[in-house]
């Protein structure tokens, strides 16, 4: 008799394995409740609490990892990891029934979260369009009406040749097509609202009229999103996640998807020296923060789009932390955009210092991040799709 290990990483691997030995097709339903291990986070709970979630996680043979001061006392709050695969936790859960300080609130919680992934919306409509989320992600494709963007800085400031590779990368399969007329690059300067829609009107005017990707417009000012969506324009990107006032009620007045982006300081600065203690957990704490603040000003959550900001005030290894934990911020409740194309980090990881010449190191973080990422923010369109195409058949995952 001979055996062999086996790699099976998806659950359609499984489904083929036990189909192939002629089990039960309900097997793997019970077995991934078996072996399959979980990791949650929590908040910060008060030692006590955290001793009680311990003891009942032990009980049903899953575990909750805290800070070592918490049995002896040496600490009064710590945030646990509770660790086991589904039976276990469920066990654990049955015995934090009853418990105080909220726990069987926790309990309640956990059990949600373990019978699914988090509820998304499959389409997001805006002005007749749709952003379809039941297949690949989506593409979202560049075009900078800049003199100074990082890659591709003043080739596309005139009207018809933007308009004209709007039109390429929509023939070439974007779905959605981000204009921005403001460099967020490391050291960029401000542009004045004027100077923006100078830029970006005369564009979308053209392209609302027969362009069916969703037109979107990369800009954080308030001034300019109410003059670009009144002219036609169809979702907003604002990198700094609505620090405008006006903006959350010009977004919710015009009904319209909006992609709400992390960034640490100021594009002018945002690259000295970031420091985070866990870069994945600020970030997601400040993007719930924002997503609460966009609902209560009437935006529905339905059309919020998170984006954890790579290279916007981070540090290389801040964003392979943020790249490779992406499905993380599925459970904020909302579409996960992922802006990576040709960033320094891969030149960094690559040794090639000219943006153009990035798009491979583009391609390897697409292909990796296919199945945790909604919509890819990038410069070459058609290779994407290529990329999306055979990655989500081999349905490659990190």
């Amino acid at each position: 008799m001979r055996i062999r290990k086996l790699h099976i990483s998806t659950d359609d691997q499984w489904r083929r394995e036990l189909n192939f030995i002629g089990a039960d097709p309900v097997t793997w339903d019970r077995l991934s409740r078996k072996c399959r291990v979980t990791v949650f986070s929590t908040g910060l709970m008060s030692a006590t609490a955290a001793n009680i979630l311990k003891q009942c996680m032990l009980s049903g043979g899953a575990d909750a990892i805290v800070s070592r001061k918490t049995v002896s006392c040496r600490t009064s709050e710590t945030r646990a990891l509770i660790v086991g695969t589904t039976k276990q936790i469920m066990r654990g859960c049955e015995s934090l029934i009853g418990q105080p300080f909220e726990l069987p609130e926790l309990a309640h919680e956990l059990g949600a979260a373990l019978e699914g992934s988090p509820c998304l919306s499959e389409k997001i409509l805006t002005r007749g369009k749709v952003l379809d989320f039941s297949g690949r992600p989506l593409i979202m494709g560049i075009l900078n009406v800049t003199s100074d963007s990082f890659s591709d800085g003043g080739n596309y400031l005139d009207t018809e040749v933007a308009v004209e590779h709007a039109r390429l990368m929509t023939s070439q399969g974007a779905d959605i097509i981000d204009i921005g007329a403001e460099s967020t690059r490391p050291g960029s300067q401000p542009v004045p609202s004027a100077v923006q829609l100078e830029r970006l009107l005369p564009i979308v005017k053209r392209l609302s009229s027969d362009c069916r990707a969703v037109i979107s417009v990369d800009t954080s000012s308030a001034e300019v999103a109410d003059t670009v969506l009144s002219a036609g324009a169809e979702m907003i990107n604002d990198v700094t996640a609505m620090s405008d006032p006006a903006m959350a009620k010009i977004v919710a007045n015009a009904d319209v998807p909006v992609v709400l982006m992390h960034m640490r300081g100021q594009p002018e600065t945002m690259q000295d020296n970031p420091e985070y203690t866990d870069v994945v957990e600020e970030v997601y704490t400040f993007l719930q923060k924002r997503i609460t603040a966009a609902v209560e000003s009437g935006i529905s959550g339905k059309h919020i789009i998170v984006d954890p900001g790579i290279g916007f005030g981070k540090k290389l290894e801040d964003n392979i932390q943020l790249i490779s934990r992406l499905a993380e911020f599925k459970w904020l409740g909302c579409r996960v955009l992922l802006g990576h194309s040709r960033k320094s980090f891969l030149g960094m990881l690559t040794g090639i210092e000219r943006p153009s010449l990035l798009d491979a190191g583009t391609h390897a973080v697409t292909a990796l991040s296919s199945y945790c990422a909604d919509i890819m923010r990038v410069h070459d369109v058609e290779g994407t799709l290529q990329i999306l195409k055979v990655s989500m058949e081999f349905g490659q995952r990190i």
